[in-house]
């Protein structure tokens, strides 16, 4: 390990520190805390797993130098910081606004029923057991062969969070003594799609959901979810490298994929499989490569690419139904990725895990990236006391929805965009269930002539005397 990545990894420690002091170590309740404990971990803690077992990133390290790492390093880990000083910044701004939502309160939840919550989500599971739905990332040079556009792209979006979302009621609704169940089910569907980042997501989503409502867990029910997840994690680690990445690909339906699992779990034993989940948890959290790929372009005089990409991120939440013709454009100009690829000449065959700041690093150079990062720590900051300041259902899924963004650090700003257009349909069909409500109290129980209901209380009708 170089002096310039003990250098980096100071930096990003001071970061880590300076809001873990601001936010009390209430980290699961915080979206923008959560966005720098992933940064961490794609910047920072990654390098301390290169180092513990060297060699075993051949799929990334291979294509940069040392020296080259070093600069990168050195850079991010100022962006880090600047997010951290620009967040607790803003905590500190009339910090009596921030976080005056906790405590055991279902109000966050008291609009979401698990009935249409589960009628939603069981569709595009049944999809994603067809090989229709929920598919595991690919390349960017990859994607133009997928077929059902449409539904594999409401699955992607919006199967995750429907899933979690239910985990957050149930655990609120129904207590933490159904977490074990809850996680095991969770985890078995979601492996089908032979996503592990899927799996994680749904998971810590849940659990933040459940924390926003002031549900708390022991250290030994941390301890079974971890657990848990690390099974399913595993597993899937496991079945790709007996059954392959086939298993899970498009139009592979639910007997293979199951058959795979089986395969898999009969193979957790053996050296091959070991070896495979050590190789994947070593590259799995690597955004260090893309960032120094595209700071040794900018060195070569690339130009950055400005706000184009930040356009085209606006104009790919637009829905098809809206925008036809957005099929028919180029991926560059519906990848994020892709486009930087291109730029500065990075193979779109290899699936880059950029991260936030490494795709940002593309925006305005070397000099740009602390700047926004400066920027994107406040907005953080402001975004997440919106959402925790009151106790409502909107606010509860735009927390639900900054902590997915959060978790999503390594797929870069795109997944920003796409996640937020989720949770404005979220919000949107919230208050059209709401007004269909009060329309069918309207014609079911009509205001008398004072404006107030007719309709009588139980505690009402009791009192009435009938004639005889």
């Amino acid at each position: 390990m170089t002096v310039s990545v003990l250098t980096g990894l100071v930096l990003q420690f001071l970061a880590a520190v300076i809001v873990h002091v601001a936010i009390r170590g209430d980290w699961l309740r915080r979206p923008a805390a959560l966005m720098l404990l992933m940064a961490i971990l794609g910047h920072g803690i990654t390098e301390v797993m290169q180092w513990i077992w060297p060699g075993r990133n051949a799929y990334f390290r291979d294509y940069v130098s040392q020296a080259a790492l070093d600069n990168w390093i050195r850079l991010v880990s100022v962006a880090i910081l600047s997010y951290a000083v620009a967040y607790v910044l803003v905590l500190r701004i009339r910090r009596r606004d921030a976080g005056t939502a906790g405590g055991k309160s279902s109000a966050h939840i008291s609009r979401l029923r698990l009935g249409w919550l589960l009628l939603l989500a069981a569709p595009l599971l049944l999809a994603t057991f067809q090989g229709r739905g929920a598919l595991q990332p690919v390349a960017p040079g990859q994607t133009a062969s997928r077929e059902n556009y449409a539904l594999v792209g409401l699955a992607g979006q919006f199967l995750v969070p429907l899933l979690a979302v239910i985990g957050a009621v149930v655990l609120v609704r129904y207590g933490s003594r159904w977490m074990l169940p809850l996680f095991v089910v969770q985890g078995a569907l979601l492996s089908m799609a032979g996503s592990r980042s899927m799996i994680v997501t749904a998971c810590l989503l849940s659990l933040f959901g459940a924390r926003l409502c002031g549900v708390r867990l022991s250290r030994r029910q941390v301890a079974w979810v971890v657990v848990v997840v690390a099974f399913f994690t595993v597993l899937i680690s496991s079945t790709r490298s007996v059954a392959g990445r086939e298993t899970f690909t498009q139009g592979i339906g639910a007997e293979r994929r199951i058959d795979g699992l089986v395969d898999g779990v009969a193979a957790l034993p053996t050296a091959e499989s070991r070896e495979a989940v050590l190789n994947d948890v070593v590259y799995r959290f690597d955004t260090n490569t893309f960032g120094t790929l595209v700071l040794e372009s900018l060195s070569r005089h690339t130009p950055p690419v400005g706000l184009e990409t930040t356009r085209n991120n606006l104009l790919i939440v637009v829905p098809s139904f809206l925008d036809p013709d957005k099929l028919s454009r180029t991926v560059e100009s519906r990848s994020e990725e892709s486009f930087l690829d291109r730029r500065f000449g990075l193979d779109q065959r290899v699936d880059w895990l950029p991260g936030i700041f490494g795709a940002m690093l593309g925006y305005f150079g070397a000099l740009g990236l602390p700047v926004l990062a400066l920027l994107f720590g406040a907005a953080m900051g402001v975004a997440e006391r919106f959402a925790l300041r009151r106790a409502s259902t909107a606010r509860f899924l735009l927390g639900v929805g900054l902590a997915q963004c959060a978790l999503l650090y390594s797929a870069g700003p795109q997944a920003l965009f796409v996640t937020m257009r989720g949770v404005l349909f979220f919000v949107l069909l919230l208050w059209v269930a709401a007004a269909l409500r009060r329309g069918y109290v309207a014609v079911r129980f009509p205001a008398g002539p004072v404006g107030t209901s007719r309709m009588k209380t139980s505690k009402e009708t009791k009192n009435v005397k009938v004639a005889p």
